[in-house]
């Protein structure tokens, strides 16, 4: 059997992680022991998220996170004081009256960054009805930790968002326009990277973000195709987010990424040549993305034939904008012709908007 006190000795260790829970008696016992700074899996993951939030959301979720596991290791946090009769009643003592007010300063925090989110996530909901009223569709990229979605988000945009071979290098959503093929407006996220055994107290906190990802009408789940456990990290990304909607496997697109990094000889039969196979770093394969996200979206459009009286150019202005004019000609009589792709949606808003001056052929 190692004897790790030894080991951390001679290596002139100044910090041990522990890749599992520790309970608050454990942390402390495991630190006398060794005689310097213990932390858990939980901690870490805690401390490497409040390096990266960067916007005043992030910020609020990550200390949201930090407070909620603070205040579930608040029990023992005190049990030296808890020793020391005297003092409020006749139970009582310092430790508890600290410990009670600990709890009440946390669990008031608690509360009012929980008010601040709900005023962001509030913010959220009328941006998603905005987006709907609009026929903005929506599409977020997903995937577990450092499985390249900021890369293949920067690739298929033509962006510069930090990137970079790490843990949780992306925490704060991205929002980017992206122009369909049928001028559809299409807005992409590239969200925060997963991870397995997630803290819980990461999943509250995070909520809201992960409801907006459920949301979204596609999602693009990028995997790592150089990861010896990919279909376990998949598993775990599908868990977290089949917390929030069951049925959200129906809209998402698998795209296995690093391609470049793959031996097909060794794991061919692992593989449908069906699947997408991407390499965002040298932006391999990105054009079938483009070719499957239009199939789904060509499922909610229709193809109609229409003939324009009156004010013309007005109309055509709103087909436009709203819709992908295929052939346009005029008749004997000078009106339109024309042959319209559309979603359902916009068709039945052309409805009510020009009901006397279209005709349908």
């Amino acid at each position: 059997m190692f004897d790790f006190k030894k080991i951390i000795e001679e290596k002139q260790v100044d910090l041990v992680i522990f890749n599992n829970t520790l309970s608050p008696i454990q942390q402390r016992n495991l630190e006398n022991y060794f005689d310097l700074k213990v932390i858990d899996r939980t901690n870490l993951i805690l401390e490497i998220f409040g390096k990266r939030a960067k916007s005043h959301e992030g910020k609020l979720q990550v200390e949201l996170a930090h407070l909620l596991y603070q205040k579930s290791r608040l029990v023992k946090t005190w049990t030296h004081l808890e020793r020391q009769r005297g003092g409020f009643g006749f139970l009582g003592g310092p430790g508890e009256t600290q410990l009670e007010l600990d709890k009440r300063m946390l669990s008031q925090r608690i509360k009012k960054i929980k008010t601040m989110l709900l005023k962001v996530q509030n913010t959220r909901n009328i941006q998603h009805k905005n987006r709907l009223d609009n026929e903005i569709i929506s599409v977020s990229i997903v995937g577990y930790t450092n499985a390249g979605k900021s890369t293949l988000f920067n690739k298929m945009l033509n962006e510069n968002v930090f990137s970079k071979d790490m843990l949780f290098a992306t925490l704060d959503p991205t929002r980017r326009i992206y122009k369909g093929s049928n001028h559809e407006k299409i807005i992409i996220s590239d969200t925060v990277g997963f991870i397995s055994d997630l803290p819980t107290e990461l999943i509250e906190s995070f909520k809201s973000t992960l409801e907006e990802i459920s949301s979204s009408d596609i999602i693009i789940h990028v995997r790592d195709l150089s990861s010896p456990f990919m279909d376990q990290e998949a598993k775990d990304v599908y868990t977290i987010l089949n917390n929030i909607d069951t049925e959200i496997q129906n809209k998402t697109i698998e795209i296995f990424n690093k391609v470049d990094l793959y031996d097909f000889d060794k794991n061919f039969s692992n593989l449908d040549n069906s699947e997408i196979f991407v390499s965002s770093t040298k932006g391999l394969g990105l054009e079938k993305i483009s070719i499957k996200i239009q199939k789904i979206l060509e499922t909610n459009y229709i193809k109609i034939k229409l003939t324009l009286n009156g004010n013309s150019g007005f109309i055509l202005n709103w087909l436009y904008k709203n819709s992908k004019v295929i052939e346009k000609k005029v008749n004997k009589h000078g009106n339109y012709k024309i042959l319209i792709n559309i979603s359902r949606v916009n068709l039945e808003r052309m409805k009510s908007k020009f009901t006397d001056a279209i005709v349908f052929n």
